[in-house]
C-alpha cells in the first residue's frame, strides 16, 4: 500500500469530516473507497462512530439567549463614532493633527539629543586632557 490510505488516516478523515464519505474532500475519496474494499469491517466501524457523532451534533441546538444577557452584550458593545469625529477625519483635519503630533515628537527627539550625556569617547578625551593636572595634584599630596 505505497502511497495508499491507511486506517489511521481514514480515522483522521472520519473524525474531521464525519461518517458520510461523500462529504470528505474529493481528493481523498478514491483512497477511502479502496481502503473500504480492503478493510470493510474496520472502515465500517470508524464510519459508524463518526456517523453517530454526526447525528448527535445534528440534533444539538444552541440554547436561547436570555433577555438579560442580550441587554448586557448590547450595553457593552462599542458605540458608533460621533458625527463630529467623522467630520474631523473626513475633512483632513485628523491628518493635520497626526502630522502636528509627529512634528512635536521629532522636536522632542532632537532637543533631547542635544541634552544627552557625552559619549564614552568624549568622557575619555576630557579625562586624558586633565590627567597631567590630576597626577601633579596627587603627587604633591603624597
Amino acid at each position: 500500500m505505497n502511497g495508499a490510505m491507511t486506517l489511521e488516516r481514514f480515522e483522521q478523515l472520519a473524525d474531521a469530516y464525519g461518517g458520510d464519505v461523500t462529504r470528505w474532500p474529493s481528493d481523498v475519496r478514491d483512497g477511502a473507497a479502496e481502503l473500504m474494499v480492503l478493510e470493510p469491517e474496520a472502515t465500517a466501524r470508524l464510519l459508524q462512530v463518526a456517523g453517530d457523532l454526526d447525528h448527535v451534533l445534528d440534533q444539538w441546538r444552541a440554547p436561547a439567549i436570555s433577555a438579560g444577557l442580550q441587554a448586557a452584550v448590547l450595553a457593552a458593545a462599542p458605540r458608533a463614532r460621533a458625527a463630529w469625529t467623522r467630520w474631523i477625519w473626513g475633512t483632513g483635519l485628523g491628518a493635520g493633527l497626526v502630522a502636528a503630533g509627529a512634528a512635536g515628537l521629532m522636536a522632542g527627539v532632537v532637543i533631547s539629543g542635544s541634552l544627552a550625556p557625552a559619549s564614552d569617547l568624549e568622557v575619555v578625551a576630557a579625562a586624558a586632557s586633565s590627567y597631567d593636572e590630576l597626577a601633579t595634584a596627587l603627587a604633591g599630596d603624597v
